[in-house]
């Protein structure tokens, strides 16, 4: 599925109405962001990076969204 566009990280997901938005961390991750990951407070994103990754997405229900300049 495609990332959704918006203009700014959402306050909650428009699909589900939960507030688990998390920005997507990409690189190799640390001891720390792992854990935030598995408290659910960021996504791990993998390491290659580009210009169309998405920048956060939602932990219920893994809605993945992309900010539009």
């Amino acid at each position: 599925m495609k990332p959704i566009k918006v203009p700014r990280k959402p306050r909650k997901c428009p699909k589900c109405g939960k507030t688990t938005v998390v920005k997507i961390l990409y690189g190799m991750p640390t001891e720390e962001s792992l854990q935030l990951a598995e408290d659910g407070k960021l996504v791990i994103g993998g390491c290659c990076i580009t210009e169309k990754n998405p920048d956060w997405a939602c932990t219920n229900c893994k809605v993945e969204y992309i900010k539009v300049k």
